[in-house]
């Protein structure tokens, strides 16, 4: 896709990627004494429209507003373009119904409190399959029988694995696989020059994805030899056959698998080790990398000033925004104090 080919998706994109709430900005929303006064903050920017429209302040109809917002974003991007730039898009929007999918699957294998079902990102209407409606099965495996491809496809093969050990990241590393690789292919149409910046973006994805599941595996005492099975095979510069991912693979622990891991990875892990061992949450790895992403994101937004980068580095970026809202309604609805917060933001 030529400049100009990207001039009218580009305009709509650098008219809202000011609205992107920075840092500085975010801290009033932190700071904020209350759900209320969060909310009376935040009516002060793009989300204005979707929530004076709430008929509640309830945190369930808060959290919708701001997925609505996102969709909408994409929804736009998808309308602005054309050929294999559509179809990057399209396949990284359906990144979230796998969220929905995995949310599906999660509530089925915990005891849930009654009604309390996931809030799912509103992409139903555009892709027309009712994921929601799996809700109403009884079991996991009822929701894999219901699914339609490619889903049903990317299940059923691992799912007498699941049967016997019950372990989720099985049906995840799954539906990763799925969702992987249909995006790794829709890059080999791109140009040269696009393919490079998707895959660096989507690339770093894939690395945290495998390097949150060798995390996960070492928190839950599965081998070194097992863990391998639970990787997907797509990965940008986390080699599992390098010296380095293989010392992490096979270390005693969680700290000695991190020192091990390859560069950039290893040094941001390194830096939240103290606040893994006050509380024991993997989501503490989670954040850090995360936010290795976002900084990746904004390098390459500086790097490339017109092309496939600012599209993808708008919307992830949204996307980071609507997670790091959410939760801090959530934290204002239970009283937790700005400080607390601050160590989850993923900013």
């Amino acid at each position: 896709m030529s400049i100009s080919e990207y001039a009218y998706v580009y305009a709509r994109i650098r008219a809202r990627m000011g609205d992107i709430i920075s840092e500085e900005r975010l801290r009033p929303l932190i700071d904020a004494e209350n759900k209320d006064d969060f909310l009376s903050l935040l009516i002060d920017s793009p989300y204005k429209e979707k929530l004076t429209r709430l008929t509640s302040k309830s945190l369930k109809n808060i959290e919708s507003a701001l997925k609505e917002e996102l969709i909408d974003q994409y929804l736009m991007v998808i309308r602005s373009t054309k050929g294999e730039i559509r179809d990057i898009f399209v396949e990284i929007l359906r990144k979230l119904e796998v969220k929905n999918l995995k949310a599906i699957i999660r509530a089925k294998t915990v005891a849930t409190v009654s009604g309390q079902n996931p809030l799912f990102f509103p992409v139903e209407s555009f892709f027309g399959r009712k994921l929601s409606k799996l809700m109403e099965a009884e079991s996991v495996e009822g929701v894999v029988k219901l699914l339609e491809d490619p889903y049903k496809e990317a299940l059923k093969d691992v799912f007498p694995e699941y049967e016997k050990s019950k372990k989720v990241l099985i049906l995840e590393n799954a539906l990763n696989n799925e969702i992987f690789g249909a995006l790794w292919r829709r890059t080999e149409g791109l140009r040269a020059e696009d393919r490079e910046i998707v895959r660096r973006i989507i690339g770093t994805e894939f690395d945290m994805a495998n390097i949150m599941t060798l995390l996960r595996c070492k928190s839950e005492g599965i081998e070194g030899k097992e863990i391998r099975k639970f990787f997907s095979p797509y990965v940008y510069t986390f080699d599992f056959d390098s010296a380095k991912a293989k010392a992490a693979i096979t270390a005693e622990n969680m700290d000695s698998a991190i020192r091990s891991l390859p560069s950039p990875y290893k040094e941001e892990l390194e830096k939240a080790i103290p606040s893994y061992q006050e509380g024991r949450q993997l989501l503490t790895f989670e954040y850090a990398l995360t936010k290795f992403l976002v900084t990746t994101i904004k390098n390459t937004l500086k790097t490339y000033p017109i092309n496939i980068g600012t599209i993808i580095g708008f919307l992830y970026l949204k996307e980071m925004e609507v997670k790091n809202l959410s939760a801090i309604a959530v934290c204002k609805e239970n009283e937790i104090p700005a400080e607390e917060i601050t160590k989850i933001i993923r900013a």
